[in-house]
């Protein structure tokens, strides 16, 4: 079984199960688990929050979100640190 999708891509995060804290929304594609059986995992990064994620395939969802929101904050953050 092969992954679906790609390192870099921006995805939309379902729902999770009750209980949990886990955001919904789009969300990128930080790298592709190894597996040898059982569902297929990614670890993501939301783009509303800080922390990364791992879930299952069937979780993710193509997205039209891009990454341009996201990166602007952080180039600017950047920018002021290479400025010192």
């Amino acid at each position: 079984m092969t992954h679906l999708y790609k390192v870099g891509q921006m995805l939309n995060l379902r729902s999770a199960p009750r209980h949990s804290n886990r955001p919904t929304g789009p969300c990128e594609v930080v790298s592709c688990l190894p597996h040898n059986s059982g569902p297929v995992q990614y670890r993501v990064k939301s783009l509303g929050e800080s922390n990364e994620r791992v879930v299952e395939e069937a979780d993710l969802s193509p997205s039209t979100a891009t990454k341009a929101d996201d990166m602007l904050s952080e180039s600017v953050f950047s920018i002021a640190v290479n400025k010192r």
